[in-house]
């Protein structure tokens, strides 16, 4: 029996409803994580407008909140091709981020070196992740600096050696917390010759 090249109307009709029931089923699936991300977002703690936990936008507004709170920054250099990164971001960022230990410490910045994503600069310009890199001596990823409200290098950890990450993050913590309260200690003026964010 020949196969019509049209099928009727009421099937179509009875097929149109299951195909848009699946395509909104598909549709809400793929907006789910998205949403679930915002959630889990929205438990991260938000000073005064300042993520604890974000991407490098706006240098200027951080270092303003920082100045005005006395809280460091911690900046994490990463790259797309980085698999070590990914894991001191899945083993130790998002961990330190979920923790509220850490909360209110400090204000941690990603800075992904191979993306286009510019952000503003402490001089109100724009600026691109792999040439601000460059400014601070960046020279491989992941890199991890720590810096005073007023700008000043007062830490970093390079490279990732996993066995001991937690210890260095730590104690890198710590002292940007002491240091960014008093900068006379030696400890806090270690890097003092080294790049900071002015």
């Amino acid at each position: 029996m020949p196969v019509s090249r049209h099928l009727p109307q009421r099937f179509l009709s009875a097929l149109s409803r299951p195909l848009a029931a699946l395509l909104l089923a598909f549709g809400l699936g793929a907006v789910t994580p998205v949403v679930a991300a915002d959630a889990a977002d929205s438990t991260m703690a938000i000073y005064e407008e300042v993520r604890f936990v974000d991407h490098l936008a706006d240098l200027p507004a951080d270092l303003a909140w920082m100045q005005k709170h006395d809280k460091p920054m911690m900046l994490f250099f990463h790259a797309s091709y980085c698999g070590y990164c990914q894991k001191i971001d899945d083993e130790f960022l998002i961990p330190m981020r979920l923790d509220p230990d850490y909360q209110g410490r400090l204000i941690i910045r990603r800075v992904q070196i191979d993306s286009d994503d510019r952000f503003i600069g402490v001089d109100g310009k724009w600026k691109e992740p792999a040439a601000f890199a460059d400014e601070l001596d960046v020279r491989g990823v992941p890199y991890v600096l720590f810096f005073s409200p007023d700008g000043e290098r007062i830490g970093e950890i390079t490279g990732a050696a996993p066995a001991f990450y937690n210890h260095y993050l730590d104690r890198n913590v710590d002292r940007a917390e002491r240091c960014a309260k008093d900068m006379s200690p030696a400890e806090c003026r270690e890097f003092i010759d080294q790049p900071g964010l002015q």
